[in-house]
């Protein structure tokens, strides 16, 4: 990569992440006065950084798969993992506000001795550090390297164990009493399979058009993570359901009430549509954009149904949210226009 084009690109993000900047600055600062939750914030931080780290585990797998079955998505799964290092500004308001988010961070629960260790504030910001840290660079290397299948190899090695310990930290920490092997993996399908859709949808609605075979081979792809994400998190509740302990059922029976089997069951319909309608070959591209959709809107449903946000939500945190959504949609909009379209590669027949 040239100088002049290294500057220009770094010009052109500089802006988002300025604003980002003076946002955080100012949320940390209102957060620490005002006391208020950041149950929204969190949620869109979550989905965010879900769809960051999905797209960049997706560049991966379709660098060491195969270059043209990637090409008509390519451009838009660089952009959004380029956005990583936007979560650790996002990330300071949260920071701030930790005990108001993770039961175990101003200690008021017993947990044992090596899970309060684990689980310290201090140690927890940390690791949060490094994982969006290490993110980041395999992002940026993978975006500018010559070689991008010997990098998805290594980038790969590297992202999935920060995934898996993203998913239990960020998430699976909010119950610190309850404990899963196979959360951290159905959670991390879960982002692979958001940000494929994300891209497909952002693909189709573009006016560049890949080649109707390339495009075939994206509805498989989000065909068969949405039937192994409907298994994986069906496993999971089967594993549970099974082995029938109390403190393993206690965190289906707190996602258990009116409102969230409400939640559960819209979430369970869009994904069951979608594959519906997906399952025909050759579908059509109005149909996959309907298919992306829905999958995107049990995506986010899901993620409000695993997160439980218990706060009764504020003006402030609901401005926060939607301001580093805002910024969020900004950045990895100006991300796209500056990839290259990869045209030639989605022309070609595979």
């Amino acid at each position: 990569m040239s100088t002049s084009v290294a500057i220009s690109r770094g010009r052109i993000v500089a802006g988002p992440l300025l604003v980002a900047a003076v946002l955080a600055a100012l949320a940390a600062v209102l957060v620490r006065t005002s006391g208020t939750g950041l149950e929204a914030t969190y949620v869109v931080f979550i989905v965010v950084a879900g769809l960051a780290m999905g797209s960049l585990a997706l560049l991966m797998i379709g660098h060491l798969m195969n270059e043209g079955w990637l090409a008509p998505v390519r451009s838009e799964a660089e952009a959004a993992a380029l956005t990583m290092p936007l979560l650790f500004l996002m990330g300071i308001p949260l920071a701030l506000g930790l005990e108001q988010l993770f039961p175990w961070a101003d200690n008021g629960i017993d947990l044992p001795s090596g899970r309060t260790v684990f689980l310290s504030p201090a140690f927890f910001l940390v690791r949060s550090v490094v994982y969006i840290l290490i993110a980041s660079v395999i992002a940026f290397w993978l975006a500018g390297t010559g070689n991008p299948r010997r990098v998805s190899g290594i980038g790969l090695f590297l992202l999935t164990p920060v995934i898996t310990f993203a998913a239990f930290d960020w998430a699976f920490s909010r119950d610190p009493t309850w404990w899963s092997s196979l959360f951290g993996f159905a959670f991390a399908l879960s982002q692979v399979l958001a940000a494929l859709a994300l891209t497909i949808l952002i693909t189709l609605l573009r006016p560049e058009h890949a080649a109707p075979e390339r495009m075939r081979s994206l509805e498989r792809a989000l065909l068969t993570l949405s039937l192994l994400a409907i298994w994986t998190w069906f496993g999971h509740f089967l594993i549970v359901w099974l082995a029938n302990l109390p403190d393993e059922a206690a965190w289906y029976l707190r996602r258990a009430d009116p409102g969230n089997l409400v939640l559960i069951g819209i979430a369970f319909a869009a994904m069951i549509l979608a594959v519906l309608i997906l399952i025909p070959t050759g579908v059509s591209r109005r149909v996959m954009i309907v298919g992306s959709v829905l999958v995107l809107v049990q995506h986010g449903v899901h993620m409000v149904w695993l997160l439980q946000p218990v706060r009764r939500l504020s003006w402030l945190d609901l401005g926060l949210a939607l301001a580093a959504a805002a910024i969020w949609i900004v950045a990895f909009a100006i991300l796209i226009r500056s990839r290259p379209t990869y045209a030639e590669e989605m022309a070609e027949e595979p």
